[in-house]
């Protein structure tokens, strides 16, 4: 099992015995934020040369000001004393894939060529969960290198109906 997943398993236990898991999400995301706000602050958080001391001491403060929960605070302590700091990303995907397999949620994304209407979208999420069991969050992305067709990624599986790849593979299996 990856680190980051036993970390952001362990985070989810917490928050579903506190029943907070929606208030940890949004700490984190708040924490994720910063960080994409703040370029220094990142690189002051994943610089493994800073004492871990003085790290935790502005972090601390940072976190504070933030009403940052002790759980999460506590999280950050322990990366930083183990060294773990750039895991942090991972930690929140993660903790995020939880989220959405507690609530009975998966994430797919369709690309296609043209603007998908919103019957396409009910015929989409439907077919995810006669598949998958579970309620589509989809995100739809307009790729007009596909010609026609869809494409859906959902987790790490992609299905491809597109006219690229039809083509493509028809190019192939005529080559000589």
């Amino acid at each position: 099992m990856n680190v980051s997943i036993r970390y952001a398993k362990a985070v989810f236990q917490i928050a579903e015995q506190q029943n907070k898991i929606d208030n940890f999400m949004q700490e984190l995301n708040k924490l994720k934020q910063l960080f994409l706000e703040d370029k220094s602050l990142k690189d002051f958080f994943n610089d493994l040369l800073v004492e871990k001391m003085k790290k935790i001491k502005v972090l601390s403060v940072l976190l504070d000001k933030l009403n940052i929960s002790k759980e999460i605070k506590n999280l950050i302590i322990l990366l930083i004393n183990s060294s773990r700091e750039q895991i942090f990303d991972d930690i929140i995907i993660s903790y995020e894939e939880m989220c959405d397999a507690y609530k009975g949620l998966i994430k797919a994304e369709v690309y296609a060529a043209y603007d998908v209407t919103q019957d396409e979208i009910n015929v989409l999420k439907t077919r995810i969960k006669d598949l998958f069991k579970k309620e589509a969050l989809l995100t739809i992305k307009k790729d007009s290198s596909i010609i026609g067709g869809v494409r859906l990624k959902v987790g790490w599986t992609i299905y491809d109906g597109t006219i690229k790849t039809h083509l493509k593979d028809f190019t192939n299996s005529i080559k000589i």
